[in-house]
């Protein structure tokens, strides 16, 4: 596996200049975090709405889903009750032998559905914008390079779509879907050998027939963006490190946040009412930190360390409403974390036995929750709530 194969590998993992490891199977040898500069390298059942007190209460536990030795689940979407998706991908013994991986939950079963076969491939995150337009992004190793790759679900089949030609090397590691015509997706691509940067940030826009990379005077050298989430198609959001970048509908700005909180993910619910999740200081090590937009200013919001021994980090949060928000992710001694929002305050929601990390969380209004990631055994693992 190349130099920039393992830079990508872990696209889900903390920016941090302490060397925190963090996310995808942390355990795993592959698994490398490097900061120069401004950046570095890196995410039913129950259906019954209740009150948020009860959704902390019951928390979230593993459900049956296949077996797939040497597989990781990054992201989920919802787009409904009985269609739900998670992706990731099965490790191989070499980085062309890597596979994307998604499954699919039809309101009694989770299976995997076939996707093309692609050497070196993997999927960071997934989104849809109804049953049959579900955007999966990644990863891909294309002749042990690398390059982002875009594939795309009709509600038949998975089938890889092109996009804008960019540098070798390139990723994409979140995508959010508003309609059939408008979809977005960020990643990075790297910098120039002579530059004093490891990456460049990457937006790409799909306008219902092609994905074309968006230019921006905000996207400055040495951005590594990593989480995108939006409501409406003139409210889009954008994270990575301690970069937080929004569109109106017309124009990308830059928008000020907390300066020593690095952000890994961000849940859209309104104009108003934003939350990111990510890392920041701690009294003795870095610690997970979540963060909230009410419509004038980005503070941190106070929430609990789920480690008093290490560091700790939240790589997945997801907005069902207003008083219930999830996020997920780990910290040292700790294991993997979940916690929850009631409205009120952010509380540890105890995570069942069997699982290694967790990597991402998805929400839907009416109050259904799925995170994924990693079991105990070595294979993907799905919760629901």
């Amino acid at each position: 596996m190349d130099k920039t194969r393992k830079e990508t590998k872990f696209m889900k993992t903390s920016l941090r200049t302490d060397d925190l490891r963090s996310g995808r199977r942390a355990y795993q040898p592959g698994n490398v975090v490097i900061n120069r500069a401004l950046t570095g390298l890196l995410a039913l059942i129950g259906l019954v709405v209740t009150s948020s007190f009860s959704h902390a209460a019951q928390g979230l536990h593993v459900v049956p889903s296949p077996f797939i030795a040497n597989s990781t689940l990054s992201g989920a979407a919802i787009i409904s009750d009985n269609d739900i998706w998670a992706v990731g991908d099965i490790s191989g013994s070499t980085a062309s032998a890597e596979a994307t991986l998604a499954e699919h939950f039809d309101g009694t079963a989770w299976t995997v559905i076939a996707t093309p076969a692609v050497n070196g491939s993997m999927f960071s995150s997934v989104a849809g914008a109804a049953g049959n337009d579900v955007w999966a992004v990644g990863t891909q190793d294309a002749g042990g390079s690398g390059a982002a790759l875009i594939e795309h679900w009709n509600g038949a089949s998975w089938s890889v779509v092109a996009g804008p030609k960019l540098p070798k090397g390139s990723f994409l590691t979140g995508v959010t879907a508003i309609s059939a015509n408008d979809a977005w997706a960020v990643g990075s691509e790297p910098a120039p050998s002579n530059s004093q940067f490891i990456f460049n940030p990457l937006i790409e826009h799909w306008n219902g027939s092609s994905w074309s990379v968006v230019s921006s005077p905000v996207l400055v050298n040495g951005l590594l963006l990593k989480g995108i989430s939006a409501d409406a198609a003139n409210d889009v959001w954008v994270v990575g490190g301690n970069t937080v970048l929004h569109f109106d509908g017309a124009n990308w700005t830059q928008v000020s946040s907390p300066s020593k909180v690095s952000l890994n993910t961000v849940s859209a619910l309104s104009p108003g009412n934003v939350w990111g999740a990510g890392v920041g200081p701690g009294v003795y090590f870095p610690r997970a930190t979540i963060e909230h937009w009410n419509g004038t200013a980005w503070s941190v919001v106070s929430s609990p360390n789920p480690s008093s021994r290490g560091n700790s980090f939240l790589e997945g949060i997801a907005a069902a409403s207003a008083n219930n928000v999830w996020a997920v992710g780990g910290g040292t001694g700790a294991g993997p974390v979940t916690e929850h929002w009631d409205g009120q305050s952010w509380t540890i929601v105890a995570t069942p036995s069997g699982v290694s990390s967790l990597n991402g969380v998805a929400a839907r209004s009416d109050g259904t929750v799925v995170a994924v990631g990693v079991g105990t055994n070595n294979s993907a693992i799905i919760l629901h709530n």
